[in-house]
């Protein structure tokens, strides 16, 4: 027992020395460089809102009964009428043919590709291309099928190229003929019953449509949006019409006067989406309990935003521009009765004296006016030094 109260009394006093010595260290070092200075940059913060709410377009839920069902079509795909959305199979057979056709159809491109002449180098850099533009640009019509064309050189590599392509795609389009026939006797299609934005998402609040966000109210907004409806297990995804959606939100009563019905407002939807989009303030609803209902629209985006319902954004009333100060730069002085915040800048080896209007804070940092007099952009502050009032001189 003495032996281990002996252990317990020795790594103590080793903690002990050990934090005096960093305490020691650091004072050392503070006394001998006590300068510590940083440039002047420029900072932007918004003056906003966030707020969350519901997004709502005309659209209509898609079904398609059986258990064998395939989608054949991707996340916002652009659709017209009649466009086959999803396909039934009568059977696992019948899958097994449609996979076989899609395989057939897959090198038939590709043969035909080289019969005109692309090498296969050519053909596979194509592909990627092809890839990187669809995804960078939100063109997911077409990537399902990008993508297959995309494992076929992987797996396949130099394997495609015989110099008989033209044989070769007429004995595949024959099989193709013949497996398509037997595939028409057990396939039904599902179609787009009018051109629109096609989303896999489906979530029971569909039955909200724009309408009813004419002139919303709170008590509206709470019934609307207080439950969804339950969602068929037969749809395979919404149909969207149209380009035009709606984001309906409840703020209070003093954020909504800074609106105005008829005019253009800035929303960052920053979790779901990266950039600040401009929208039209369709309504604002009196106040019911300190809040409003706010209706806003666009006509823009709507193939990012189409799985989209519950939202969170940043309702941006204006920006405010100044530069950001270290908090501990700031320093608060006594003229004539007067009190004024003011840093020291670095100029050559003294340092200046330059009062700061504060007109914003961020954590650590206060955001100050640039005035041409004034601390500018650029300019060296002194954060911390041995000696500070105006005229001292500052050594590192």
């Amino acid at each position: 027992m003495e032996r281990s109260d002996a252990i317990i009394k020795f790594v103590a006093i080793f903690v002990f020395i050990a934090i005096l010595f960093y305490l020691g260290i650091s004072f050392l070092s503070s006394y001998r460089d006590p300068l510590r200075t940083v440039t002047a940059s420029g900072m932007e913060l918004h003056d906003g809102l966030e707020t969350s709410g519901f997004i709502v377009r005309d659209e209509q839920l898609l079904t398609a009964s059986g258990s064998n069902v395939a989608v054949t079509v991707t996340e916002g795909a652009k659709l017209a009428r009649g466009e086959t959305v999803a396909v039934r199979y009568s059977g696992s057979a019948a899958m097994e043919r449609a996979q076989q056709i899609s395989e057939i159809q897959l090198k038939i491109r590709q043969l035909t590709a080289l019969k005109n002449g692309k090498s296969e180098d050519e053909l596979s850099k194509e592909t990627i291309l092809s890839l990187a533009k669809a995804v960078t640009g939100g063109d997911l019509s077409r990537l399902y099928e990008i993508e297959q064309d995309v494992d076929a050189y992987i797996i396949y590599g130099t394997a495609l190229a015989t110099g008989q392509e033209a044989e070769e795609i007429a004995a595949l389009e024959e099989e193709l003929r013949r497996l398509s026939q037997s595939a028409s006797a057990d396939t039904g299609r599902v179609t787009a019953p009018f051109s629109g934005t096609f989303s896999f998402a489906a979530d029971g609040f569909e039955s909200v449509t724009p309408e009813d966000m004419r002139e919303l109210t709170v008590s509206q907004y709470n019934n609307l949006f207080s439950s969804p409806r339950e969602v068929d297990a037969d749809v395979v995804g919404r149909l969207i019409r149209g380009i035009r959606w709606y984001y309906a939100t409840r703020v209070d009563e003093e954020s909504a006067s800074k609106l105005t019905i008829g005019k253009n407002a800035r929303l960052a939807f920053s979790r779901t989406y990266s950039q600040e989009l401009t929208m039209l303030v369709e309504s604002i609803s009196p106040a019911e309990d300190g809040l409003c209902a706010v209706v806003f629209s666009s006509d823009k985006y709507m193939q990012d935003v189409a799985a989209l319902r519950g939202a969170t954004a940043e309702i941006v009333f204006g920006t405010l521009t100044g530069i950001s100060v270290p908090r501990e730069a700031v320093h608060v002085v006594t003229d004539e009765d007067q009190i004024e915040n003011v840093v020291y800048v670095l100029q050559g080896i003294s340092a200046v004296e330059v009062p700061v209007n504060i007109i914003a804070e961020n954590g650590d940092y206060y955001m100050v006016e640039e005035t041409r007099d004034g601390l500018r952009v650029g300019d060296i502050i002194i954060v911390r030094a041995k000696e500070l009032y105006p005229g001292a001189v500052v050594e590192g």
